[in-house]
């Protein structure tokens, strides 16, 4: 009989934390909801409520894909509004489409039963990435407002995105479907008062609110997990203030975005992928150009109004420190502020965006009339630009605006600092070359200017103490090295890996195997996870460790059967679109709880990276990596492979839920905190994904993200970097792409030359799962180059790797140095082990 461990529970029984993680999750989904216009109509007092719309019973909670959580329950708007004393009376609208949804999913199952027919058995898995699609209802009927008995409405819209695939155009992923236009505007006309809702997790496009007159207010939800129905009842009740800010930048129309019909599959090239937008990405661009936004980043409406006062400006050592003084200046509602600072650099042979955001704080819960000082800190180097021709970040001779407010689009200057000379903050060598020269973007193209002439005036008028000047030697240069990197440094480690034969430590480093994801049968079992490390070195001392998906929760199985041979077999589908295959599959990869013991394993959903993002509350953030750290300790999850770090580079991007901004300082920061929460508690560790550059879904196999080296350290790098010097991170995954022809898990420039010796990163790196498959990434390359463990890991993976230290293609060096990393990471997973 094989032995292992889980520790999973024998019972269904609510256990002691839930509940306080549900409270967590409330809160942050009630900070992270965006509101974007109120005409009055906001809050809504509990009674009567006309609701429609998809969302509005079938609430969506994340996307889909391996950020899906599998928790006890979610909340939807239905009930939460209900549970909050409101009385929905739509049921017709509703129930008309509860009976079009299940006819859809219905319709789904069906399709995929028959495209199985057509599929090799290997080809199933692309199956589980598949969305469904949500129906848009039928039209409102005058029969509808009649019988609902009020003058108020809530329109809720719901999209659902998620791996492995980007948001459609033609299918209304990113615009209102015609029904739906014609209902919002057949409520405006037969409601006093229409309120919208997006049930989505990434930017929409809004039009539609100028072209319809008489919406009252437009609320972004996102997709706020188990607790989003009651934060939702929440915010409409007045019972929490809306303090969500939003974290990247809406535009008026998919034109405006940069470069938007070349992306992805739009121009028919899922090959390459080239960044000619360069460094003006999001808010970057459509402040230097000039264009106007629909919603600016970080724009969020309140119940109440504040006022934000510059206190005082100082340095210390290579930080900055600022502090601003909130005041609720409104009479009825209590709420909190965001306070932003951004800064404006001179311009000067490197062209830069107009602004950058260096800086932000939340205020505490601000009673009317209550004031709270705010501190805001940003090192130097967030002004530094990165110069390719000299491979330096520098600071270019000139005066850097400091402004303060609460968007990008609401600001005063506040400060300045005055570069007297040209500052070198650090040098490096130049990475990742392009293979084909880019014509990338700048304001010369497009005949813009970015102003620069009034900044005389503006700092004339502040006074003495409001400006600092800086010079090169207030700040030495720092000179990396990059001098080939120790085997393993530890002496413990060293010792263990000496008594393992170089096959063992190919074992090590590739992990137990696809099989071993689907059906669990590792040593330290935790059904559902992602994957785990080898089980073959159990007898010499080396158990496995368990990675387990996140970012909005842990996804692992809710309830499993272990067979009497040690396997564990799911009972609830794991991933969303399972449960749509046929039985007979079904029956391959499910247990019978009614004949074998069923173990429960419950996690929290929380709010998807976008909703956290959106909360900008980095205490917050940390409150739930402890939260999610305690789940983590509870099943035996080493490695939670979140957050997820790449930018919103593209609004279609169908895992944008999955990622925090279009900004790199606030997806940093947020990443941080939450990293800081999770490994506050012993054994546990994030991953941050997906390194580097994986901004689209379509062909992510194989596209190639081709950039300009700065563009890669400003914009794409620069929140990895804040989540490992600040954060302290110790798990991170490569993205499945090529950056500018390279495959990230094959890249030492990525994962060598900036990651360890730029950073002074320490932790493990690991593969996407399935990245080495064949036609993609080479195993042996992810060795050689820093790349320490391969997910999900197989056979082949292994063969390729002794090949190649047999012909002499791989040295033994690189392979005890990810051998020795992986140790570490099992060591530190399993506390008092090796």
């Amino acid at each position: 009989m094989k032995i292992y461990i889980t520790y999973a529970k024998t019972d269904d029984s609510v256990l002691p934390y839930e509940e306080v993680h549900r409270q967590i999750a409330c809160r942050a989904a009630a900070e992270g909801i965006v509101l974007l216009k109120n005409d009055h109509a906001l809050p809504i007092r509990p009674g009567k409520i006309a609701m429609y719309g998809a969302g509005v019973e079938y609430t969506i909670k994340g996307g889909t894909g391996s950020g899906e959580v599998n928790e006890r329950h979610s909340i939807s708007i239905m009930e939460g509004m209900t549970a909050a004393g409101f009385e929905i009376t739509t049921e017709d609208w509703l129930a008309d489409y509860r009976a079009e949804y299940e006819n859809g999913v219905l319709e789904l199952e069906a399709s995929i039963k028959s495209a199985m027919k057509q599929l090799r058995f290997s080809e199933y898995p692309g199956l589980f990435l598949h969305t469904f699609v949500y129906p848009f209802g039928r039209l409102i009927t005058e029969q509808d407002v009649l019988k609902s008995g009020t003058d108020t409405c809530i329109y809720v819209i719901a999209r659902q995105s998620g791996e492995g695939s980007d948001r459609k155009i033609r299918n209304n992923d990113f615009h209102l479907s015609n029904i739906e236009r014609e209902n919002i505007r057949f409520c405006t006309k037969h409601y006093q008062k229409t309120i919208v809702v997006l049930n989505i997790g990434s930017s929409f496009d809004t039009s539609f609110m100028e072209e319809i007159p008489g919406i009252s207010a437009l609320i972004y939800l996102c997709q706020l997990g188990s607790a989003g129905g009651t934060a939702f009842a929440d915010i409409i009740s007045g019972k929490a203030t809306p303090s969500g800010k939003l974290a990247d930048t809406w535009v008026k129309a998919y034109g405006d975005v940069p470069f938007g019909s070349s992306y992805s599959y739009l121009n028919g090239n899922l090959e390459n992928e080239d960044y000619l937008e360069d460094i003006y990405v999001g808010y970057r661009y459509y402040d230097s150009f000039h264009i106007e936004p629909h919603y600016p980043f970080g724009y969020g409406l309140s119940y109440t109004t504040f006022d934000i006062q510059y206190q005082n400006i100082q340095r210390d050592g290579d930080k900055i420190i600022l502090r601003a003084k909130v005041a609720n200046t409104g009479d009825t509602y209590t709420g909190k502020e965001v306070v932003q600072l951004y800064v404006s650099c001179p311009q000067g042979r490197l062209t830069k965006e107009y602004q950058r955001l260096c800086a932000f704080a939340k205020t505490g819960l601000l009673a009317p009339g209550q004031e709270e000082t705010v501190t805001l800190t940003f090192p130097l180097s967030y002004l530094a630009s990165y110069e390719e021709d000299s491979a330096s970040y520098i600071m270019e001779k000139g005066t850097y605006l400091i402004r303060l407010g609460n968007s990008s689009r609401n600001t005063i200057v506040c400060a300045a600092i005055d570069a007297a000379d040209e500052i070198c903050l650090s040098k490096h060598k130049n990475i990742c070359p392009v293979q084909t020269p880019l014509d990338v973007l700048t304001p010369a193209d497009r005949n813009i200017s970015i102003a620069t002439d009034y900044t005389g005036e503006i700092c004339s008028q502040l006074k003495p103490e409001d400006k600092l000047t800086i010079n090169q030697v207030d700040f030495p240069t720092v000179t990396y090295t990059y001098d080939e990197l120790p085997v393993c440094p530890d002496r413990q480690l060293t010792a263990k890996l000496k008594e393992l034969s170089i096959n063992e430590r190919i074992d090590l480093v590739v992990g137990a195997g696809l099989k071993d994801m689907l059906m669990n049968s590792s040593y330290i079992m935790v059904p559902g996870a992602a994957g785990n490390t080898t089980s073959t070195l159990l007898e010499k001392g080396i158990p496995n460790i368990v990675l387990a998906d996140g970012p909005a929760g842990i996804r692992i199985q809710r309830r499993s059967t272990i067979t009497k041979g040690g396997t564990a077999k799911m009972v609830d589908m794991q991933l969303d679109m399972m449960k749509y295959f046929p039985d007979i599959i079904k029956k391959f990869f499910c247990g019978n709880p009614d004949k074998e013991q069923v173990y429960y394993q419950y996690t929290t959903a929380f709010p998807v990276a976008t909703a956290m993002a959106q909360t900008w509350n980095t205490e917050l953030l940390e409150e739930i990596g402890q939260a999610v750290g305690e789940e983590m300790t509870e099943y035996g999850v080493s490695f939670w492979l979140a957050p997820g770090m790449n930018i919103h580079r593209n609004p279609l991007c169908g895992r944008n839920f999955e990622y925090y901004s279009e900004d790199p300082v606030l997806t940093g920061k947020m990443a941080a905190a939450i990293t800081k929460g999770i490994q506050s508690r012993e054994g546990c560790f994030v991953t941050i994904k997906h390194f580097c550059a994986n901004n689209q879904e379509e062909n992510r196999n194989h596209v190639s993200s081709n950039m300009t080296e700065r563009a890669l350290r400003e914009i794409y790098l620069r929140g990895f970097e804040i989540a490992v010097r600040e954060g302290g991170a110790k798990g991170l995954m490569t993205s499945y792409n090529k950056v500018n022809g390279v495959y990230s898990n094959n890249s030492k420039d990525l994962l060598t030359h900036v990651l360890r010796q730029e950073w002074g990163y320490d932790g493990l790196v690991m593969t996407d799962w399935t990245a080495t498959a064949e036609g993609q990434a080479d195993p042996a390359k992810c060795i050689e180059s820093g790349n320490d463990l391969i997910m999900p890991g197989s056979g082949s993976d292994k063969k390729i790797i002794k090949k190649a230290i047999r012909e002499g293609n791989l040295s033994r060096r690189d392979l005890n140095r990810c051998a020795g990393r992986v140790l570490n990471a099992v060591r530190s997973g399993q506390t008092g082990l090796l």
